[in-house]
């Protein structure tokens, strides 16, 4: 056998050539540790892109479902847990039992529908618009779930704060002349409730069947020049009137405490005094009462409080029903359904009232009158 003699020069070429390819393989390790640590950075860098993405969009779908200023307020959609707490404020410019009324069919329709853990709380403008309206005001930042405003001065403040939580109110007889929505289908400013057009016709001749000398000479309308409710309504009762050929004298007030002296310039030159949907009148209603029955001149008027407090007739909606109507819209509300979806509900005016003892002091006899329409006796 041949031995191959190599020499140290010739061995350390050969251990270079036989070794030299390892460098390589070390420098292909660093690239792919290099490419495989850059492709950790990128899908770390893409994940929190993801994440910050997802929060955008979630912030952006937020803000869309709040309505910008009050304009289309809803809770998020689904149904309500009715043992959650729900916080509830009625605003009101003034007190009267007519209201109480309303707030009581409110309360009791949420019972009867299973939302027992309900907080309420009043706000009363005490007969004042300027601190009505800032109650309204206030409201933009208070801690409730749903706004009750009843009538229409607390209805158009509210509407007029754009506060941005449902709003539902009681009792508003044209929202849209008083600028409350645009649309009593579609309601466009953040709130939406019910509505209690008054029927002036029937009030009319149900005043003629009690007593066929209400409207045998010049009709009295007085009403406050500041409530909107008030003036649509005695617009209406005036324009049917005249249709008649019958004369009237429009009085207006602007507090309550006017209502008792104008009740009298007007019941010497009447034969009976309209009083169409107001707060304001309505607070005062015993006085005037009072001061028409002693001329023996009949009140006619738009709501059984005001048959309570000495009217001789009404001819209205129930106050019950517009308050327990108004709670089943606020619970829709609750529940997710925008406001603009919740269309405003105008209630008929199928409850006739008769106060049994002013009848009796007018000399009216209700035992011997034949009444087309079933009607109730207040006394």
């Amino acid at each position: 056998m041949r031995r191959l003699s190599l020499s140290p020069n010739r061995l350390g070429a050969s251990a270079f050539l036989c070794r030299s390819p390892k460098p390589q393989r070390r420098e292909a390790s660093r690239k792919e540790r290099r490419m495989n640590f850059t492709s950790q950075v990128h899908k770390h860098v893409l994940g929190k892109l993801g994440a910050l993405m997802a929060c955008l969009l979630a912030v952006v779908v937020l803000v869309g479902c709040s309505g910008g200023g009050g304009t289309d307020v809803s809770q998020a959609s689904g149904s309500l847990d009715k043992n959650t707490e729900v916080r509830v404020c009625f605003v009101e410019v003034v007190e009267n039992d007519a209201f109480i009324t309303m707030m009581n069919g409110f309360k009791d329709e949420m019972a009867d529908q299973g939302f027992t853990n309900v907080v309420y709380d009043v706000k009363n403008a005490q007969g004042d618009v300027a601190t009505l309206n800032s109650i309204a005001a206030q409201l933009k930042s208070a801690d409730y779930d749903v706004i009750v405003p009843i009538a229409t001065p607390a209805a158009q403040a509210c509407a007029n704060a754009a506060i941005d939580k449902p709003m539902i109110f009681i009792s508003v007889t044209d929202p849209v002349a008083a600028g409350i929505t645009s649309s009593l289908e579609k309601p466009d400013k953040g709130i939406t409730g019910t509505s209690n057009v008054s029927d002036v016709k029937a009030i009319f001749e149900f005043a003629e069947e009690l007593d066929p000398a209400a409207l045998s000479g010049k009709v009295g309308i007085l009403y406050c020049s500041g409530e909107k409710n008030a003036e649509v309504t005695a617009k209406a009762a005036q324009e049917y009137l005249e249709g008649r050929q019958i004369e009237v004298d429009v009085r207006t007030v602007t507090n309550s405490s006017e209502v008792q002296q104008t009740a009298a310039t007007l019941a010497s030159g009447v034969s009976c005094i309209y009083v169409p949907v107001d707060s304001v009148v309505q607070s005062a209603m015993s006085q005037l009462t009072q001061t028409a029955t002693k001329a023996n001149i009949p009140v006619l008027g738009t709501d059984p409080v005001m048959v309570k407090d000495g009217a001789l007739e009404s001819v209205s909606c129930s106050n019950t029903t517009l308050g327990a109507k108004s709670a089943d819209m606020a619970i829709k509300a609750l529940e997710g359904t925008k406001i603009s979806d919740l269309p405003v509900e105008v209630l008929a005016s199928d409850d006739y009232a008769v106060n049994g003892a002013t009848a009796k002091a007018l000399g009216i006899n209700l035992d011997s009158l034949s009444i087309s329409q079933d009607y109730r006796v207040i006394d």
